[in-house]
């Protein structure tokens, strides 16, 4: 991925022999006809373009800040519409911010323009899976794994399998885990936080744990693993991933709510985290 993101899946049309792309804009009404051209200032030059864009919404991202991760991978969008990537980073925050209507709509865009590209048709499976399509988003994602594997086809399969209840969820993960590269964080951190949306606390543990080690600089991943260490019932090491997160400048307002919840949790709760370990 360009600037340490995953590059492999950033295909243009052409390298997939289909048709050429579109020549406009991506705007919320699909493709335009590209304007004329002007001039850009240094700064713009300089910083407003393709790859900063994707650097801003990476950030963003994987730091919980989906509205702005949304914009940039917007952005990227406008920059250059033949990569595949920002397409999986729009509907992904789109996902995360549950706009899910919207993030049908942008699949159903993405898939105009890379009709086979199975990274993008295993997003439409996550839509599908999470407005209850099951049977639907399992098939999709049957067929998208026929058609290529990548780290988000493995990803997404175990989502969408983790959604049916199915056991074979973590098998799924796992694979995605082998695909990436040793030192990827950002593979664990998704997989961590897919199985903390459906409470099962251990895998989560698990998954955040690894990209925590990998990168222990992302106070997101820290805040994340504090919460499910919680839920856990592993207070000490809960208020020391707390610490973590408050030194990396996570989120303080996400911070201080969970701080209040482990200190107040109640008996019963506490009780319940043991025996989800």
């Amino acid at each position: 991925m360009a600037a340490g993101r995953f590059s492999k899946l950033e295909k243009s049309r052409e390298e997939k022999g289909g048709l050429e792309p579109p020549a406009g804009a991506i705007s919320r009404d699909g493709p335009t006809e590209k304007p004329a051209p002007k001039p850009r200032s240094a700064k713009e030059a300089d910083g407003d373009n393709y790859p900063t864009f994707i650097q801003r919404a990476d950030e963003a991202f994987f730091s919980g800040n989906y509205k702005d991760a949304l914009r940039h991978y917007s952005r990227a969008l406008q920059e250059d519409p033949t990569h595949v990537y920002p397409w999986i980073g729009q509907v992904s925050a789109l996902i995360g911010m549950r706009q899910f209507r919207e993030a049908e709509l942008w699949t159903n865009r993405a898939l105009d323009q890379f009709p086979e590209e199975s990274s993008l048709l295993s997003q439409r499976a996550r839509v599908l899976a999470a407005t209850g399509n099951l049977k639907r988003a399992i098939g999709l994602s049957d067929y998208a794994l026929g058609q290529g594997a990548t780290e988000w086809t493995w990803l997404a399969r175990g989502e969408v399998l983790l959604e049916a209840s199915d056991n074979n969820s973590l098998y799924c993960f796992e694979k995605a885990m082998e695909m990436a590269e040793p030192t990827n964080w950002r593979i664990p951190l998704v997989a961590g936080l897919t199985f903390g949306r459906k409470r099962q606390w251990a895998s989560a543990e698990e998954f955040l744990k690894i990209s925590a080690e990998r990168n222990p600089k992302n106070g997101f991943t820290w805040l994340e693993l504090a919460r499910v260490l919680m839920e856990l019932n592993y207070t000490d090491r809960a208020r020391d991933a707390l610490q973590r997160a408050r030194q990396l400048n996570a989120s303080v307002k996400d911070i201080n709510a969970l701080e209040i919840r482990l200190y107040r949790r109640p008996l019963l709760q506490r009780m319940f985290g043991m025996l989800k370990r």
